[in-house]
């Protein structure tokens, strides 16, 4: 049997330079993004060299290659693509970020940002990227929005299904229209009957890989019964990008059939994720490698780029809401975020922000405990911290999000049983609410949505969210 490698990114956000890399307004730009901008170059050059350099057939890319639409960006991160592809294959698909949603895509100017920058739409996007993989087209589908799906015939026991989800699914939401969705099946179908393998590849996600309560927003329509759908039809693996959260989710249709779905994190964001897909004899084996660095303008950047980057997500408005108004003011703004009564209130936004920098475990445990009468977390894990900042683990945490609780593995069990004590505390204090049963139970399905998170973030459930094999 022949064996098939392929690498996954996504959710690049390619950002042209010419867009401005440089000013107040692109430094607010730059600091409230969990990915980076304008080192996105210098980032996808090294981790096309190392998939160049590796034993895989092809690259696929699950969609927003560009950061926001613009001809620029798409231009220049073509070049790089087209380059490539004459080592290796490329199959792509692209999604909202290649089109600008908003219709307004922005550069940046000293401590100006401009909307007057060209965009491309969905006729141009397909006429640019459309030859990518052209060679091994076997059927294409073209949705009301003007955009494509495709199923590509890898090699002789392999196909691949891209498929593009933009507004396509019920309300004009992401997703597919019945015909689309027939169409996939249809695709699925014939691999099978013709003793093929098949994977798929969708921008948005199909399943939600951490909980609703995040995921809701960042999924297709009716996710689960597409999934349930596909399923049944024969697919086994799906690749989605969009959260960039690095996660693996496993969904069993009422009929029985499991579908697991990769969702591949952004490749210029914590952690730069690559991932390795080996088919041989009916198994698909998965594994994920984050890049180790990439050089820009002269310099070499570690892994810890990405890190401290996403990180400073949070860190730029604690230390704004701890020292300055304005800053906090402006800060907030690049996040699309106003707040009318910050004047009146920054007093206590200050001081809870310097609290937030500053408070050790100890301190903070003791002040849960006391408000909770010492059944808030428990006593014996604090005291093994008490004297460490809250902040970096509070940052591991969130962080954990984005590289499928990698990070997590090397946290003390300690600190596990701290923030699992967390994550049930919401739930605790409304048992012990003198509320009606109803809206208690009401209640309590966010609370356990809470919990689960938390859960999630430090227990990640199986499969491993960095390497797993799926039987195809």
């Amino acid at each position: 049997m022949k064996k098939t490698e392929l690498a996954f990114i996504a959710d690049i956000h390619y950002y042209s330079p010419r867009l401005g890399d440089k000013g107040r307004a692109y430094e607010l730009r730059s600091g409230s993004d969990q990915k980076c901008l304008a080192e996105s170059g210098a980032v996808v050059d090294a981790a096309l060299k190392k998939i160049k350099n590796s034993s895989v057939d092809a690259l696929v890319i699950s969609g927003d290659v560009s950061n926001n639409g613009e001809r620029f960006s798409h231009e220049e991160i073509y070049a790089k693509l087209r380059a490539f592809s004459e080592q290796k294959p490329v199959y792509l698909i692209t999604s909202t970020h290649d089109w600008c949603t908003n219709h307004s895509p922005s550069r940046y100017e000293g401590d100006k940002v401009y909307n007057d920058v060209e965009a491309l739409g969905a006729e141009e996007l397909d006429a640019l990227y459309k030859d990518f993989g052209r060679d091994k087209l076997i059927a294409e589908f073209e949705t009301s929005r003007g955009f494509h799906s495709r199923c590509y015939q890898i090699n002789e026991e392999v196909r691949l299904l891209c498929v593009n989800d933009d507004a396509d699914g019920a309300g004009g939401k992401s997703g597919y229209s019945e015909e689309h969705l027939n169409w996939m099946v249809e695709q699925i179908t014939k691999a099978k009957e013709a003793g093929n393998y098949i994977i798929a590849t969708e921008h948005h996600l199909m399943l939600y890989n951490v909980s609703g309560l995040i995921n809701k927003g960042q999924s297709i329509a009716d996710n689960y019964e597409v999934a349930a759908r596909l399923a049944d039809a024969g697919l086994r693996l799906m690749f989605v990008g969009h959260s960039h959260f690095q996660r693996t989710t496993e969904f069993v249709s009422p009929a029985g059939n499991k579908i697991t779905q990769v969702n591949i994190g952004s490749l210029c964001g914590y952690p730069a994720p690559i991932n390795y897909v080996t088919i041989e004899n009916g198994v698909a084996h998965i594994r994920v490698e984050f890049l180790d660095g990439f050089d820009y303008n002269g310099k070499h950047y570690d892994a810890r780029f990405f890190k401290d980057h996403s990180a400073d997500v949070l860190l730029n408005i604690l230390n704004a809401a701890a020292t300055d108004k304005q800053e906090l003011k402006d800060r907030l703004g690049a996040h699309g975020i106003r707040i009318k009564p910050l004047d009146k209130i920054y007093f206590i936004i200050r001081r809870l922000a310097k609290t937030v920098l500053g408070i050790t475990v100890g301190r903070a445990g003791r002040l849960v405990n006391f408000f909770t009468f010492g059944k808030g977390v428990n006593r014996k894990a604090v005291k093994a911290h008490k004297k460490e900042k809250l902040l970096p683990y509070v940052i591991s945490i969130f962080l954990c999000l984005f590289d499928g609780s990698y990070i997590a593995s090397s946290l003390p069990e300690t600190v596990k049983t701290i923030v699992g004590d967390v994550g049930t505390l919401p739930g605790r204090v409304v048992s012990k609410l003198p509320i009606k049963k109803a809206k208690k139970e009401k209640i309590y399905k966010t609370t356990n949505e809470i919990e689960g998170i938390v859960r999630e973030l430090v227990y990640p459930a199986a499969p491993d969210n960095t390497e797993c094999s799926v039987l195809l």
